[in-house]
């Protein structure tokens, strides 16, 4: 399919998604079928490689106070940090050898990846999780997401969340929308993390509302389904944020605050545990094991 006629097919799809939670009802993709059709991202792979299809999800009005205990794990970049051409927080670059040996040491330890539509069914309708569940996720949008980092996940059959900064796809080392759409084709989850990468807290009411509602629809536009996930820009956040990203139609949002537990009183305030790069596969392990390697990056 041409990117011109793709364009197309997503302006028809996201055409009624809207951006108010409200409006949206409740679907279901069973978790059996979404890990063979779209390595268990909640999504449904076109047979003609179109646009998947992905169940349209709200946050009910109310529900059953359920917690699970789901490490989510942090990165950021994964590549040699001495020839990074934008340079990132040295602690947030782990070496494409380490990331290998971590993933490898996960999936020798009996930890299963899910994904976001898995984790919000077992939040909200106490749906049972595999044994040893673990969540990848990925912040900013780099080009390694795509050559470094899905080449090891496919090599071990692990989902992850890649939230991308929509304002990027132009910038040299950022993912541009034919490699957004490459990870979201390979079964991966696409998640915003607004267009500019600005702390939430920090900006007018008005600009808030355009880096959260406008960063969900630049990556419907490009996917053509609807994208439900969300990270805040340094883990900054308020009520009046939170409410905003609700308002936008998100029903799981990622902190950097550290913790296992993830709860549906506060789905939009999930907490992660921050991945450096002094890490080792051991001490990963024994990280997500006891959960106590502290929060969750930029």
């Amino acid at each position: 399919m041409t990117p011109r006629l793709l364009g197309v097919v997503a302006a028809i799809l996201i055409a009624g998604c809207g951006s108010s939670a409200g409006s949206a009802q409740t679907g279901r993709t069973t978790t059996s079928t979404a890990k063979k059709l779209a390595g268990s991202s909640g999504g449904v792979a076109s047979a003609a490689g179109g646009p998947r299809q992905v169940a349209r999800l709200v946050l009910p009005a109310s529900s059953p106070a359920r917690s699970v205990r789901v490490p989510i794990l942090t990165y950021h970049r994964v590549h040699d940090y001495q020839t990074e051409y934008t340079k990132s927080i040295p602690d947030e670059t782990v070496e494409p050898g380490v990331f290998a040996a971590e993933m490898a040491a996960l999936a020798r330890g009996g930890y299963h990846t899910i994904s976001q539509v898995e984790l919000f069914h077992a939040l909200f309708d106490g749906a049972r999780l595999p044994a040893k569940p673990v969540m990848i996720t990925v912040d900013d949008g780099y080009v390694d997401d795509v050559r470094t980092i899905l080449p090891v996940l496919e090599r071990h059959h692990m989902v992850a969340t890649f939230y991308v900064i929509t304002g990027r796809y132009h910038e040299q080392g950022f993912l541009n929308e034919t490699e957004v759409r490459r990870l979201d084709q390979a079964g991966m989850d696409l998640g915003a993390h607004t267009r500019t990468h600005v702390p939430l807290n920090a900006v007018p009411a008005a600009e808030v509302r355009d880096q959260v509602v406008g960063s969900r629809r630049d990556l419907q536009r490009v996917l053509g389904h609807f994208v439900y996930f969300f990270a805040y820009p340094y883990g900054a956040f308020s009520p009046a944020v939170v409410a905003e990203v609700r308002r936008a139609g998100f029903v799981l949002a990622v902190t950097t605050m550290g913790g296992t537990t993830e709860s549906s009183a506060a789905p939009l305030t999930l907490p992660r545990i921050h991945v450096g790069r002094s890490q080792t596969p051991a001490g990963l392990i024994a990280c997500v094991r006891v959960g106590g390697c502290g929060g969750g990056g930029t």
